[in-house]
């Protein structure tokens, strides 16, 4: 969280992209967009997030913003109960 309204939009929406991208895959169970962010601006550990949300991967990630309209994503998937897949 930047703290910055346009860049929590940004961000917002790219979480939005995600989320739908991914659930157009059948194999994939994919967590609504309002469960997942009820843990927006926490600190939280992932394999707990993992357990309360019932879902074996969580995805992890960040953006940052160097200049104006230029953005670099980073993500990390993790497996519930089992070691780092990043």
């Amino acid at each position: 969280m930047s703290g910055d309204p346009e860049q929590d939009y940004f961000a917002d929406g790219m979480v939005d992209d995600i989320i739908t991208a991914l659930s157009h895959f059948k194999a994939l169970f994919v967590i609504a967009r309002n469960s997942s962010f009820t843990y927006k601006g926490r600190a939280v550990d992932v394999k707990q997030v993992g357990r309360e949300l019932g879902v074996r991967y969580v995805l992890k990630g960040g953006s940052q913003s160097g200049q104006p309209g230029a953005h670099h994503g980073t993500a990390r998937r993790y497996r519930n109960g089992g070691p780092s897949l990043g």
